[in-house]
């Protein structure tokens, strides 16, 4: 048996060079595990810069000298790597060799003992990919027979973009029938945590030091231990920055929130109100996320219209100055002028690309109906001299024009409901068919506080602690940072953003958190069926 060992650090994250727990760091843990059974050669692959432009944190230098004695070592360099550079490569680089052992270099946890196990059931039933199955993402490599190099070679031929931690399986899958596949399956599925155990952000960074001693063995059992710590920082901002919506939606609670009226603010149609977010709060707040959580996704559309905000190009321009933060809009697609979209357009261009592998702005478009009749059905309490037709139009027309400037990064959205079901296939296949994607959300009933328009209840049987609690952080357009989206009251304030410390606040949502640890849901969480779903 002679294996191939390949360390992928050709978009490593600065996280990956950083001291891990004061000892060495994720790179340099990886490499130090390369020595595995039969391997002969280990190919560290970095790039000059990473991917997206920024400058690659590893050198040559950075390879330990100690490998030099046991392995023969080779540093390969690529002004950038996409996977038809790196399975072209791979396929020459393979040949007199039995496997390659593939892992990427920012991977602390590598166990030893289990992968040990996956390249002797690999060698054992002669197979052409062995993967670890329901185990945490890093926690061990994927082992390819050589022979197949040259088929994922073909499978990736002409494919752009970065090389992603799931990508030898996604093209595996286009031609899955044709690859014998071997998989050790963990006791205990945890695909559910979603861990990944790689430093590539500082969520990431802190994660792995969280789980500092994972194996194999104990993976289930530790990550349950420690599970309190495994909510390290928020990774989605949801901001209110405008108080005004266009149109009154049957399935939304905000409008009727506004007719309540505040203790700060009076009682007011959701179409009247012209509050906004102070733009040089915001841009306050947003210095303070960055400096908090460094990667996040921040989105502009908690409540209210953020397309009406006077300022909302200057809003999103001050999100993408930060190459680690990214922007997503949901609209109804009003309110947005052409000359607002292109001057949008101009300020993502020029923003640059992101430290991840995400687009600076993804659009969801929320139109929720194929016609005029149905859309009107669903939109009540229409601005005066205005037709449901144009109105849906607009609607439309915006749709197109974002298409047209964001071609990758524009999603349809239907709110499946009793109301629209009959619509539900047509505007699937409608969408896919002109965009291949589509996002067809569940109706949110806010823990019972507004009808409840569900088709069907969705939930999972075995309930679980809730993700929003977990990675998100929702901001109203005062500053008010309520327990959760669903806290449209904010009944249970954990602070002020523009005023307090983004950790403090962090922290107060902590101990309901480790209830839902505990399975205790009380209060509004009780009656909440938003626990299990999931935002960028």
């Amino acid at each position: 048996m002679k294996n191939l060992v390949v360390l992928f650090a050709g978009e490593m994250s600065p996280h990956g060079t950083q001291s891990l727990c004061s000892g060495p760091s994720a790179f340099e843990r990886s490499i130090a595990a390369a020595v595995y059974p039969g391997a002969s050669r280990v190919l560290v692959l970095i790039s000059d810069t990473r991917y997206n432009g920024f400058p690659s944190p590893v050198s040559p230098s950075d390879i330990p000298e100690q490998l030099n004695d046991s392995l023969k070592t080779e540093v390969i360099h690529k002004p950038a790597w996409t996977p038809a550079v790196l399975w072209e490569r791979l396929s020459r680089e393979s040949q007199g060799f039995d496997n390659v052992i593939f892992q990427f270099a920012d991977t602390p946890s590598i166990d030893p003992v289990l992968t040990a196990e996956l390249i002797a059931r690999h060698e054992r039933y002669a197979a052409e990919y062995t993967f670890a199955e329901g185990y945490p993402v890093g926690l061990s490599p994927e082992i390819l027979a050589s022979g197949i190099t040259q088929t994922l070679a073909r499978l990736s031929a002409g494919q752009q973009g970065p090389v992603r931690r799931d990508g030898i399986f996604e093209l595996i899958k286009k031609d899955i029938n044709s690859f014998d596949i071997e998989t050790i399956m963990s006791d205990q599925d945890m695909r559910h945590l979603r861990i990944t155990l790689a430093c590539d952000t500082r969520q990431g960074f802190l994660t792995c030091e969280a789980l500092e001693g994972i194996n194999g063995a104990n993976a289930f059992k530790l990550a349950n231990s420690r599970a309190s710590l495994l909510r390290t920082r928020p990774a989605f901002y949801s901001i209110q920055v405008a108080g005004p919506c266009p149109v009154s939606c049957i399935h939304c609670p905000y409008p009727a929130y506004c007719l309540s009226g505040t203790s700060s603010s009076p009682k007011i149609d959701v179409r009247s109100r012209t509050d906004f977010m102070d733009p040089n709060a915001f841009f306050t707040l947003i210095d303070r996320i960055a400096s908090f959580s460094h990667n996040a996704v921040v989105s502009l559309s908690l409540w209210g219209e953020c397309a009406l905000h006077p300022d909302i190009p200057a809003l999103i321009e001050k999100v993408l100055s930060y190459p680690s933060l990214s922007v997503l809009i949901e609209t109804t697609g009003l309110g947005w002028s052409q000359s607002s979209i292109e001057k949008i357009a101009r300020i993502a261009s020029a923003s640059g690309p992101r430290e991840q592998p995400v687009s600076p702005i993804n659009w969801i478009v929320s139109l929720d109906a194929c016609s005029a009749s149905r859309w009107e059905s669903l939109h009540t309490g229409l601005p005066p001299l205005s037709s449901a037709d144009s109105l849906f139009s607009q609607a439309l027309h915006t749709m197109e024009s974002l298409c047209s400037r964001f071609p990758d990064s524009v999603w349809p959205q239907m709110i499946r409901m009793k109301d629209n079901e009959e619509e539900l296939e047509l505007f699937y296949r409608s969408w896919k068919e002109k965009l291949s994607r589509v996002i067809i959300q569940k109706h949110d009933h806010f823990c019972s506080t507004i009808q409840d328009r569900r088709v069907a209840d969705l939930s999972p049987l075995v309930r679980r602690p809730c993700w929003h609690l977990g990675r998100d952080m929702s901001i109203l357009i005062d500053g008010t940072v309520p327990l959760c989206r669903e806290d449209l009251y904010a009944a249970r304030s954990l602070g002020n953003a523009l005023t307090d410390e983004l950790e403090h606040i962090w922290n107060n949502g902590a101990p309901v958190y480790e209830q839902h640890l505990c399975g205790n849901y009380e209060g509004m969480c009780g009656a909440c069926d938003e626990f299990y779903t999931f935002n960028f």
